[in-house]
């Protein structure tokens, strides 16, 4: 007779025990949880995995980065990717995050930027703060038109950081650098909110004559609204 694998094994002598003592497998995540914070890797899948089989996205989750890291399981990106990719279809923010990173890295999958950004964009709409962050680096980067894909982002109060103007009467460009045409001028104390970096130069977000436009300053002219 074949053996199941050890982390298999115990799984099913656990749940056993659980559903012979309560005639129901019950919610079991805080104890994975804790078993977890001890290195006891076998015994958190133990708990999660028919918590996730049933569709529970913190299980899911959570398998997920067993399998990514190899805690008490071989690594599997495939079987992540799996379990991340059910949390994350069900709204699971930090599920939806770990997508967008493996579509970013290219690990397990095929790289796919555009794929990443929808992913980023679930998380971060969602207030996930880590994917937020990413999407205001990629916006600076000269190969990503983000804005041109998604140009409501411009008006998104959350996209980006506060900053305002530290110096008297400043000029603000179309692009980054001072080859670019002035577009407007503001003046010290203004507040605005960086949406993109490029090198020195900040894409900072406008409210002109009804509409969100973007303009870029230099990165010296404009503090942290928050500092």
């Amino acid at each position: 007779m074949s053996r199941l694998p050890p982390h298999l094994a115990l799984c099913a002598l656990l749940l056993a025990t659980v559903v012979d003592a309560a005639g129901r497998v019950p919610p079991s995540f805080d104890t994975g949880m804790r078993a977890l914070t001890k290195g006891d890797y076998a015994i958190a899948y133990c708990d999660w995995l028919p918590l996730a089989e049933r569709g529970y996205a913190d299980a899911q989750y959570h398998i997920g980065w067993l399998y990514a890291n190899g805690n008490g399981l071989a690594v599997d990106i495939d079987q992540a990717l799996t379990w991340w990719g059910r949390a994350a279809g069900q709204g699971h923010a930090d599920a939806q995050f770990a997508v967008g990173l493996a579509y970013t890295t290219g690990e397990g999958m095929k790289k796919d930027l555009d794929e990443a950004v929808s992913w980023y964009l679930a998380a971060a709409r969602q207030g996930h703060q880590d994917a937020r962050d990413i999407l205001v680096r990629l916006n600076g980067d000269a190969s990503i038109d983000l804005l041109a894909e998604h140009p409501e982002l411009a008006a998104e109060e959350w996209f980006g950081w506060p900053a305002k103007i530290n110096r008297d009467r400043i000029n603000l460009r179309n692009g980054p650098g001072t080859e670019h045409a002035v577009v407007t001028q503001l003046d010290k104390g203004t507040q605005l909110r960086v949406i993109g970096q490029r090198g020195d130069w900040l894409m900072v977000a406008l409210a002109a004559d009804g509409e969100q436009k973007v303009a870029w300053v230099y990165r010296a002219l404009v503090s942290n609204a928050d500092g």
